[in-house]
């Protein structure tokens, strides 16, 4: 897997530096990661790859924690599933309740933290990565939503554009905002939002 950094890796877009002014904001803007955070993985990278990438999952808490996965609207069971083609949607979450969360469940696949995706057939290679789009969902976004902010993310910024819109107490306690390190008033902020696709978003209590 090509691993997040503070650099945009997706594609070159704006690096947009937020500071809130408590903690507690902080941890709200954790649901914006139900609309996706991007990245951009190897063809052939796992799932299970994917995920280990990210701050805090480790082998250990993906096993204890992510009950459920969906890849491209179906559910996955197997961290060793290949991802492939030119873009994708993984979502995962913590248990769902009552007869769904039975059914799209995960089954115990302990041993897949630790297999690595088997080759791609041979026709099957490229250099070319795949996109893919990640959902965090309930308390996966919850427990491990606020390292991946203060790392820094790539998301679409009408996400957080319509984020914000419907969160104006978030909004309210956006105390700076920085640009590529460069001063943004906080009132342009929507306007600058309006006028990328793509940005690598960081939100602390501190810059």
């Amino acid at each position: 897997m090509i691993p997040m950094s503070r650099k945009c890796n997706v594609s070159p877009c704006p690096e947009l530096s937020l500071k809130v002014r408590d903690d507690l904001t902080l941890a709200g803007f954790t649901t914006l990661l139900q609309s996706g955070l991007y990245l951009d993985a190897r063809q052939g990278c796992s799932i299970g790859e994917l995920l280990s990438g990210l701050p805090g999952f480790t082998e250990e808490y993906i096993a204890a924690n992510v009950q459920t996965i969906f890849y491209n609207g179906l559910p996955a069971d197997d961290l060793a599933q290949q991802l492939k083609g030119e873009s994708g949607v993984v979502a995962v979450s913590a248990a769902m309740p009552g007869l769904a969360g039975a059914i799209f469940r995960k089954g115990g696949f302990h041993a897949s933290l630790r297999t690595s995706a088997a080759a791609l057939p041979e026709g099957d290679k490229t250099e070319q990565p795949i996109r893919i789009r990640l959902k965090l969902f309930n308390m996966i976004a919850k427990d491990r939503g606020v390292p991946i902010l203060h790392q820094g993310c790539v998301v679409f910024a009408a996400d957080l554009r319509k984020f914000l819109s419907y969160r104006a107490q978030l909004a309210d306690n956006i105390s700076h905002a920085e640009v590529d390190q460069v001063s943004l008033d906080t009132k342009h902020l929507v306007t600058f939002l309006d006028s990328t696709q793509y940005i690598h978003l960081s939100i602390r209590t501190k810059i």
